[in-house]
C-alpha cells in the first residue's frame, strides 16, 4: 500500500452512490489483510504527526489539533476496511 493507494481509496469512499468498496471488495483476503496492517500503520503515524505538530492535554484527554485531514481519512479508509472484513467473515489481523 502507498499514499496513492490510501488517496485512491477515500476518494471512492466518498462518492455517495458506492454502498461498498469496490477496490476492497476485489482484493483477495490476504490482500485485504495486508492492506489492513498498512493502513493501520498510517493511521498511527498521522496520529503521531498531528501530536507533534500541535496537541495539547485537556484534563485526561489528549487533544490533537494538526494534521486532523490525514489522520481522518486514514481512519475512514481503517473503518471501510474493518467493514470488508467482517462481511467476508476474517478475523482482523493483528498489527
Amino acid at each position: 500500500m502507498n499514499l496513492n493507494f490510501l488517496e485512491f481509496l477515500c476518494n471512492e469512499l466518498l462518492q455517495s452512490d458506492n454502498e461498498r468498496s469496490a477496490t476492497l471488495s476485489a482484493m483477495s483476503d490476504a490482500e485485504l489483510q495486508t492492506v489492513y496492517a498498512d493502513v493501520s500503520r498510517q493511521f498511527g503515524l498521522e496520529l503521531v504527526c498531528g501530536v507533534y505538530e500541535h496537541s495539547h492535554w485537556l484534563s485526561d484527554l489528549l487533544v490533537i489539533g494538526s494534521n486532523l485531514g490525514p489522520i481522518h481519512a486514514s481512519q475512514t479508509a481503517l473503518y471501510a476496511i474493518l467493514v470488508e472484513l467482517e462481511r467476508r467473515g476474517l478475523d482482523w489481523p493483528d498489527v
